[in-house]
């Protein structure tokens, strides 16, 4: 296959390709009829990293060298904004819950177990970050970002979120193993696109800083357990509206504090001049996020 599609065909064609995959790994989830969430995530999730071998090993063929490979991202820790990807991202779910605790729509309970609580919220950070969210990573932040700089960075993240949200509409709507939606999806869906856009400046920004994929790994893991955990200490007898409206994976709260946490690293980041641009895969650089 051809290696000089420029790097927005790249994406375009990248985009269209795990899409297809993930409409595919729908299909066969619905009509074999699976319900363990744990093979339905596992089959899910081979549709981005396959995408990613296809483009790099097939259709490209960047990832037969070196330098192709290490435009993913993988080759850094990113270590100097873990705190931030770690911390801020279980912020934002932590407020959104305390707002809610203040409402007499829910209250704070204590658990049975509360060690056992946050035994498995580690748990699941550790796990997530090898397994399943690694294999969502790879693709959005590891390859696609870099492919869509050329539209500039805002246009970038706000591709990415729509592309990543996009990519688990056939696993909502095919399978109720892992979204078992219960609100109305007028309201859930633009929620939940927002919520992704929100977040893809969040940790696109700490991508395109340290060059590494694993602090918007790490932000995504500690996302996906925090909202489960704090599940643990919420009461209420308003589930659609507390869970699926306000907090939970893709609450208005969510959004809002996803939101401002971009808006708050983007702003750091720049005062701080750590995003000084990044050696791209392309073999081009990062514009900096100050610009």
């Amino acid at each position: 296959m051809s290696t000089r599609l420029s790097d927005a065909n790249k994406g375009a064609v990248f985009a269209v390709l795990v899409l297809f995959l993930a409409l595919a790994a729908g299909l066969v989830i619905n009509v074999f009829a699976i319900t363990s969430e744990f093979v339905v995530v596992a089959l899910y999730a081979c549709s981005p990293v396959l995408a990613v071998l296809i483009m790099l090993l097939v259709v490209t063929r960047d990832g037969l060298s070196k330098d192709g490979l290490k435009m993913l991202g993988l080759h850094r820790l990113g270590l100097s904004v873990w705190w931030i990807a770690i911390g801020v991202t279980f912020l934002v779910s932590l407020v959104a819950s305390v707002i809610v605790w203040a409402t007499p729509l829910a209250s704070f309970v204590v658990p049975e177990s509360v060690g056992g609580e946050l035994t498995s919220f580690l748990i699941k950070v550790v796990l997530f970050t090898f397994t399943f969210v690694f294999a969502e990573e790879v693709a959005w932040r590891g390859y696609l970002l870099p492919q869509l700089l050329s539209f500039g960075q805002t246009r970038a993240m706000v591709l990415v979120g729509l592309i990543q949200a996009a990519w688990h509409m056939p696993l909502i709507f095919l399978s109720a193993a892992v979204y078992d939606i219960d609100g109305n999806m007028f309201i859930v869906l633009p929620l939940f696109f927002g919520s992704f856009v929100a977040n893809s400046f969040f940790v696109g920004y700490l991508r395109l800083y340290t060059g590494s994929m694993w602090p918007a790994t790490l932000s995504h893991s500690v996302h996906n357990a925090a909202w489960g955990t704090l599940g643990a200490f919420t009461l209420t007898s308003n589930p659609v509206v507390v869970s699926e409206y306000l907090v939970g994976d893709y609450g208005i709260l969510i959004l809002a504090g996803a939101a401002a946490a971009a808006m708050w690293v983007g702003y750091f980041l720049r005062r701080r001049a750590l995003n000084k641009a990044q050696p791209s895969v392309a073999g081009s650089e990062v514009v900096p996020a100050a610009k």
